[in-house]
């Protein structure tokens, strides 16, 4: 019952909100409350779900330093895309999620990270690093609290384990999990199958 209560709420929202997207795609639902920021550089593609209490965001400027991309789209979601709940995208120049996509809850992705380097300045007066990416491939399952980092690439029908932390790039058909993730396992197309990877 709560979660026909949800969606319907979810649906009633995207009603509403529908305009303030780049686009927004046919059968979108987004489930209350979805804290958000310039959706006018958000693209959703069709059948999206976002679950409850999500935080999706593109960033222009952190404390009054502007982020300087041109892009129309910031953070593009593809079409069958399931975002878990509690997850935490945020971009500031190109997040892209591919097509049947699923992400578990507490998710988090970002294609930037906060400055540090000026030692002579508080954090709130550095700026966010710029120009950098973060890439889904189609049909990616990400885990549990997983975290893409900027710069990363995953490949299609790859998953990502629970609490991995992935800060490099995964080839297609591979399975990563660990703190810097690892591959475990990679679809042998030859044989047809799922084969360990030795890690040690």
């Amino acid at each position: 019952m709560i979660y026909k209560l949800a969606t319907w709420f979810g649906k009633l929202y995207v009603v509403v909100m529908r305009k303030k997207f780049y686009h927004c795609g046919k059968n979108v639902v987004i489930k209350p409350v979805l804290n958000s920021a310039n959706e006018r550089y958000i693209s959703l593609g069709n059948n999206v779900n976002i679950g409850a209490w999500c935080r999706i965001t593109v960033s222009t400027d952190f404390n009054g330093i502007e982020c300087h991309s041109k892009r129309d789209v910031r953070l593009k979601i593809g079409d069958n895309v399931s975002i878990g709940n509690n997850s935490f995208i945020s971009a500031n120049n190109d997040v892209e999620i591919g097509n049947n996509v699923i992400m578990s809850a507490d998710v988090f992705i970002s294609d930037h990270d906060h400055g540090y380097e000026n030692i002579e300045l508080d954090l709130f007066h550095q700026p966010l690093s710029e120009n950098g990416y973060a890439k889904i491939g189609d049909n990616v399952f990400i885990g549990v609290k997983a975290s893409v980092l900027k710069n990363v690439t995953i490949g299609q029908h790859s998953v990502v384990a629970a609490n991995a932390v992935v800060t490099k790039n995964v080839p297609p058909y591979c399975v990563v999990a660990g703190n810097p993730a690892k591959i475990i396992k990679q679809y042998n197309q030859i044989q047809r199958t799922w084969v360990k990877i030795d890690t040690n």
